[in-house]
């Protein structure tokens, strides 16, 4: 088991992370999202706890942990290094899937996949990097939530809306958003940007991020922002799974305010994605994220699917040129995956 602290893999800020997170707010400066916050609300099902036979420890394992404390060193993310062989039917038919698709205006899919009882997992081109769009939001929620753990009294802290005279590009998908001369607390801006996908409300949130802090969650979590140009940074399928991850694990940020992001996840009104052909009755945590426009986009949704037998993480990133195709996608291989956790295609 190798310790990524001991190899000085727990990495701090450094002059090319400030650099590339400029270009992380290019693509704040671009976001649409919208939501009426309410904590109370979504209950998830519990899940038994997975049993381990120790033959399945896996040989080799990565760890991430952090390292601003002087005598502790938190574990944020330990993952198994190997695919798990457990799903390999199950990869070749999305594979098989995915073939079909790109033979039109889908041009390129990557799909990650995690038991999240077990921690095994699966890929494909899960490393090829993609513009988030959108999903960028949920790592913006959890600065704020990670501020409000620090200074007690953010989230009820109001800012003041006033549209800007710059005209930002239209979205395929809208919801609700914040209107101009009101004030929001920050705890509705947050509702608004993750229910809702408001942009307005994200691009309020962002003007009053610090820069820094906000990109030591990147770092934090190793993931590297290495694609910083005029047009936005870009990111892994692998990698972006990570903010799901630490919310679902509680291993970020404290357990109540882990529950509360999930809760507004679960309450995202967007269903022409993975949840669209999956069970209603099925506890749902998303965001979705689309960049640039009909003729060419990147289209992605993670979510945390509470499968009443295992719930799973799934991440899909598609480009292409046609946004509707690529949702539909999305939903194809979601509804795949669903239906090989529950037993109803071979294994």
């Amino acid at each position: 088991m190798k310790n990524d602290t001991a190899n000085g893999t727990a990495r701090g800020i450094n002059v090319k992370t400030i650099i590339i997170c400029s270009g992380i707010f290019i693509v704040l400066s671009v976001l649409t999202v919208v939501v009426h916050l309410s904590i109370s609300g979504t209950h998830h099902p519990a899940t038994a706890a997975a049993s381990v036979n120790p033959t399945d420890c896996p040989s080799s394992m990565t760890l991430i942990r952090g390292n601003d404390m002087k005598l502790i060193n938190k574990l944020f993310l330990a993952d198994i290094e190997e695919e798990s062989p457990k799903y390999l039917k199950m990869k070749k038919e999305i594979s098989r899937m995915i073939n079909k698709f790109t033979t039109g205006p889908v041009k390129s899919v990557s799909v990650y996949f995690r038991d999240l009882n077990d921690g095994s997992w699966m890929s494909i081109a899960g490393d090829n990097l993609f513009y988030p769009g959108s999903l960028i939001k949920v790592p913006i929620m959890i600065y704020f939530l990670q501020q409000e753990q620090e200074h007690p009294g953010t989230l009820g802290k109001e800012l003041a809306y006033e549209k800007p005279k710059e005209r930002f590009p239209s979205q395929v998908y809208n919801g609700d958003s914040i209107l101009n001369g009101r004030k929001y607390k920050i705890s509705e801006l947050l509702n608004y940007m993750i229910v809702e996908s408001d942009n307005n409300a994200t691009n309020l949130l962002a003007k009053n991020l610090k820069n820094d802090r906000f990109c030591k969650i990147f770092t934090d979590l190793e993931i590297p922002p290495d694609r910083i140009n005029d047009v936005g940074y870009q990111i892994s399928a692998k990698d972006y799974s990570k903010f799901f991850r630490i919310l679902y694990n509680s291993t970020y940020l404290p357990r109540n305010y882990s529950e509360f992001a999930l809760e507004l996840l679960a309450k995202s009104k967007f269903n022409r994605g993975i949840s669209r052909d999956l069970p209603q009755d099925i506890v749902i945590a998303h965001k979705f994220g689309e960049a640039g426009r009909n003729y060419d986009m990147d289209f992605s949704e993670t979510a945390i699917v509470y499968h009443p037998k295992d719930p799973y993480l799934l991440t899909v990133m598609t480009k292409g040129t046609e946004a509707k195709l690529q949702t539909d996608v999305v939903s194809k291989i979601a509804d795949e995956v669903y239906r090989f956790v529950s037993g109803k295609t071979g294994q």
